[in-house]
This record gives C-alpha cells, sequence and structure tokens, in this order.
C-alpha cells in the first residue's frame, strides 16, 4: 500500500508541473505544490523502500519534470497555445496626424474607445470622456502617435 502513496504523491507532482508549465503562467502554486510533491515522493521512497527506490524516483522525477520543461513548450498542443511571436509589429504606425480636423461615422459605440469610419478606413479611437452612440458624426480634436481623440462637432 505504501508504494501506491509513493507512486501517486509522485504523479501528483508531475500532474502540478504540467499544469503549471502548460496552463497557468509563470511559476506559481501548482509549480510549488508539484516541486514540494515530487521532493516528498521521493523522501517517502528513500525512506520506506530504501536508497535505491529513493535515488530512482528522485531521478525519474527530475529527468520527467526536466522533460517536461523543454518538451511541452515546443510541442504541437503547445504551439496552438503559445504566441510564438511578437505582434508589435502589427500595431498602426501610420501617421494620422492628418485626420485632425476631419469628421467620420462610428461603426461602434464609444465607451470611450471604438471605432470610427473616416471614408474607407476605420480608425480606432478614443473619445474626450463622454460615451457616444452608434453611427453618431464626430470630430477628430487630437492626434498623438497612435491616440487619435474624437468629439461630437459643435454645431456651425
Amino acid at each position: 500500500m505504501t508504494t501506491i502513496i509513493i507512486v501517486t504523491v509522485l504523479a501528483l507532482g508531475l500532474i502540478l508541473l504540467f499544469v503549471e508549465v502548460a496552463i497557468v503562467p509563470g511559476f506559481g502554486v501548482a509549480g510549488v505544490l508539484g516541486v514540494l510533491a515530487l521532493t516528498a515522493g521521493a523522501v517517502a521512497a528513500w525512506t520506506e523502500l530504501g536508497p535505491f527506490w529513493g535515488g530512482m524516483a528522485a531521478g525519474v522525477s527530475i529527468v520527467a519534470a526536466v522533460g517536461m520543461l523543454f518538451w511541452l513548450p515546443k510541442s504541437r498542443a503547445a504551439r496552438r497555445v503559445v504566441l510564438e511571436h511578437s505582434q508589435a509589429h502589427t500595431l498602426s504606425q501610420k501617421d494620422q496626424s492628418a485626420l485632425v480636423g476631419r469628421r467620420g461615422v462610428t461603426v461602434t459605440p464609444l465607451r470611450p474607445t471604438g471605432r470610427v469610419r473616416f471614408g474607407r478606413e476605420e480608425v480606432d479611437v478614443v473619445t474626450e470622456g463622454e460615451y457616444i452612440d452608434l453611427n453618431q458624426e464626430v470630430e477628430v480634436t487630437i492626434v498623438e502617435g497612435p491616440l487619435v481623440v474624437v468629439r461630437i462637432p459643435h454645431a456651425t
């Protein structure tokens, strides 16, 4: 019966490490509990089954944990979940300063951010603080880098 408990504790440790590596980002509770479970399983194997089986449990745990850390992020399943490249280059680097003073129509409600259509182009915008409904005419007041600020135009 003791062997079953030791194997269960070791398996639980590996499962917790798997959860930490594959599901929960960072090194948190699951990772710490996994390491503690692997250590407890190896110590229990050493004291209950002898030095040979304790050393085997420790060695197999270390090899499995290190293998998981290196293999799992490169596996097919992880590639479906993990972003492999930065999307920083996809951010709008286009100079939007020509929009100052232009008027467009909201294509989403601005609460206070949303999208506005200027001709054929849609642009992410932010209001000066107010909420603006869908299909409302707005005017660009400020452009600072990627930030485009709009407001409801004054009646002329």
